[in-house]
């Protein structure tokens, strides 16, 4: 398995940016986990199958082809995980909630690829890099509608 992962904070832009705190990123990070579409342009429906004490099932469609069941669990009030039911590439996606030094949010979006999607990043030219761009660019997208979320 081989792990990649990018941190951003949580902030806004512009001179003044807005910093909403870490009750208010958690808030949003729940709310994307049941409702990705305006944090995750690509995923374009999703709905939750079954409800668990620590999370939910939920099928998401990606770019109105693609549908994907993953496993959600919520890990204290720091950590969403993904894992892909039917998903041969990917073991698991996971959105953490961190401190800066200054103590003001940040999220850490890390992808953790599976033997299967190792094999393949080495087999298959772009593989790796498109992963890569778009989870990076999708932490991105997050980041900017927490924000947006808590300007509301």
């Amino acid at each position: 398995m081989a792990t990649y992962s990018w941190t951003l904070p949580v902030k806004g832009t512009g001179e003044n940016p807005v910093w909403p705190d870490a009750d208010h990123v958690w808030e949003g990070l729940v709310h994307k986990a049941e409702n990705p579409s305006p944090y995750v342009p690509a995923v374009t429906a999703c709905r939750v199958l079954e409800r668990y004490d620590d999370g939910f099932l939920r099928e998401i469609t990606v770019r109105d082809t693609d549908r994907v069941q993953e496993r959600v669990t919520f890990e204290g009030r720091e950590r969403v995980v993904f894992r892909p039911v039917d998903d041969p590439c990917i073991e698991q996606i996971v959105n953490e909630l961190g401190k800066d030094e200054a103590g003001r949010p940040t999220l850490t979006l890390r992808v953790t690829l599976s033997p299967a999607g190792v094999e393949k990043a080495d087999g298959t030219r772009y593989f790796l890099h498109e992963t890569k761009r778009y989870f990076s660019d999708a932490l991105r997208f997050i980041v900017d509608g927490l924000v947006q979320r808590h300007a509301r």
